[in-house]
């Protein structure tokens, strides 16, 4: 009976090792890019249309089995344009950096398939740059704006070797503040199927583990 019990807990012992994706002790090393299209028509001659695209670096910190902290950053673009008449036309482009901690938690779901869950807070700076038109009449401003945002995004992602795996998400939950100088800003939002995110991980092994190999 000794020897049956002993068995069973070294075959699940075996399979919850199997099973993780990343081990406490270990580093993630790798980046993401992210894009959004969107193009609402009203029910008058106007349209609002736009996009966006990031370039985002991180590393973390594998704190426990299958969860890291980490910190990334953000280079964004950003661009909108709003026509509310035939001969008049707002447009934005928004240059902005920022910085984030975020804690992600992996789950292994098949093979090397599996979902992860983001919960992250950042701090933006961004530019932005604004041309009006209308009236034969063309001016231009711009100005500068800060805030902050934290966001929930689940994603999926695979395993390609035991070192790569790539991400993916397509939207989230976000509580946002924003703030120009002259106007502030809190919002709460979601956003599916509009916002995307690719990125891919490198792990880094434990250096007693690398010490063993």
């Amino acid at each position: 009976m000794k020897k049956i019990i002993l068995f069973i807990l070294s075959f699940l012992f075996a399979f919850v090792s199997i099973a993780q994706v990343i081990n406490k002790g270990e580093k993630l090393f790798g980046g993401s890019f992210s894009f959004s299209v969107f193009e609402i028509n009203s029910n008058g001659p106007g349209y609002n249309s736009g996009g966006n695209a990031g370039i985002f670096p991180s590393f973390a910190w594998v704190i426990r089995n299958d969860v890291a902290l980490g910190i990334r950053g953000a280079i964004n673009y950003g661009y909108t344009g709003i026509k509310p008449t035939s001969t008049d036309k707002t447009e934005n482009n928004t240059f902005g950096l920022g910085v984030g901690v975020f804690v992600r938690k992996y789950k292994l779901l098949k093979n090397r398939f599996g979902l992860y869950f983001n919960n992250e807070a950042s701090a933006n700076y961004g530019v932005d740059k604004r041309r009006q038109t209308g009236g034969g009449i063309s001016t231009s401003s711009s100005s500068h704006s800060w805030g902050g945002m934290y966001s929930f995004q689940p994603g999926v992602f695979y395993k390609f070797s035991e070192y790569f795996f790539g991400e993916g998400s397509i939207g989230g939950l976000f509580a946002y503040y924003y703030g120009d100088g002259v106007t502030k800003n809190f919002g709460l939002g979601a956003s599916f199927l509009q916002y995307f995110n690719l990125g891919i991980n490198y792990r880094i092994e434990r250096k007693s583990r690398n010490r063993k190999s």
